[in-house]
C-alpha cells in the first residue's frame, strides 16, 4: 500500500467504528511507515473526503481499491 493509494476499511473493521467512518467510504493514503521497534505492524495515515484524517492506523485494517472499484 503506497502513498496515494485509494483505500477503504475492511468490512467489519473495529477501527472503522472507532474512527466513525462510513462503511465503504474511500480515502487516500497520505503516509506509510513502520514503528521503530521490530515486529510492530506497518501504519498508514489516510485522508477521507469527509474531512476526517485517520492517523497511525494499522495498514492491515484497510483494503486497497483498484480503479474498477472506485465509485
Amino acid at each position: 500500500m503506497n502513498r496515494g493509494a485509494r483505500v477503504k476499511f475492511k468490512p467489519g473493521s473495529k477501527a472503522q467504528m472507532n474512527w466513525r467512518i462510513g462503511e465503504g467510504t474511500a480515502g487516500l493514503v497520505i503516509a506509510r511507515y513502520r514503528a521503530p521497534q521490530p515486529g510492530l505492524p506497518e501504519r498508514v495515515d489516510v485522508s477521507f473526503g469527509t474531512g476526517i484524517t485517520v492517523w497511525g492506523e494499522r495498514a492491515t485494517e484497510f483494503v486497497e481499491l483498484s480503479a474498477d472499484n472506485l465509485r
